[in-house]
């Protein structure tokens, strides 16, 4: 008996000897190498100027964002990156004003192109601000008088290198009263309705897209003043059209004025 109680003891000793070095705290132990950061992209990528620049890179790859997708998620706000593109992008990569326009209005019209021309001289820009915001003599257009509607960024009319320059088609104001619109590929737009292809119209008026300066804006640049037989020889528009132009030419109404339409 008292042989098995100095084993029992010694047992219960080594038990406690064991809990306590399992329990014991080490200090100042050697530190684990931290692992690099995963550069997911090349230098540059952020930076407009780069050769790297990302804008550039999605551009030779014909526009195509679904490479951004796995990581930054289909709605580009971080996905598995934890990364927001939409925190430089005022809407998204998707957003019309990504690739141009944002500098005139949001529309999504140029300026800016897609080579980042802002000036009228340039054909990418040319006349868009004027066309879709509106002036002295009228309201603005639709896109669709000129282009296609895009409904989304991936529709199929929308980007791709088969389809620069951009593709035009005519709307129904351009073609009204059977007008053949044609745009030269240069820097013309001829026999457009908006411009004096109608009745009484000035059928020669040939207006240069990236000659912005006011003067193909004029009274008589797309129908004579007054216009030619057998309208009335008769300089004052307002003895007859009062709801649209007053006693000192001034459009008063641009819902009434190259609208299709005789007010």
């Amino acid at each position: 008996m008292k042989k098995i109680y100095l084993l029992n003891l010694v047992a219960a000793g080594l038990v406690m000897l064991l809990i306590t070095q399992c329990s014991k705290l080490q200090k100042d132990l050697p530190t684990q190498p931290q692992s690099p950061a995963v550069q997911a992209h090349p230098l540059g990528w952020s930076d407009t100027q780069a050769a790297n620049f990302h804008g550039n890179y999605i551009r030779q790859h014909q526009w195509d964002l679904t490479a951004c997708q796995p990581c930054h998620g289909k709605d580009y706000a971080g996905g598995t990156s934890k990364s927001s593109c939409n925190t430089c992008h005022t809407d998204t990569p998707e957003g019309c004003t990504t690739c141009h326009g944002g500098v005139d209005n949001k529309t999504g019209a140029p300026p800016k192109d897609l080579q980042g021309n802002i000036t009228t001289t340039a054909k990418g820009v040319g006349a868009h601000t004027i066309h879709l915001v509106g002036g002295a003599i009228s309201n603005g257009f639709d896109c669709t008088e000129c282009h296609k509607k895009v409904e989304k960024f991936s529709d199929s009319h929308h980007i791709g290198p088969e389809l620069l320059p951009a593709e035009i088609v005519w709307g129904e104001l351009a073609k009204k009263d059977g007008a053949e619109p044609l745009w030269d590929g240069v820097q013309t737009c001829q026999n457009v309705y908006c411009h004096g292809e109608f009745k009484f119209g000035n059928k020669d008026n040939n207006p240069s897209w990236i000659k912005v300066d006011g003067t193909q804006a004029t009274c008589g640049s797309c129908h004579g003043l007054p216009p030619g037989d057998p309208h009335p020889a008769v300089t004052l528009c307002y003895f007859c059209h009062p709801g649209v132009v007053n006693a000192s030419m001034e459009i008063i109404d641009k819902e009434k004025h190259i609208n299709g339409k005789k007010d």
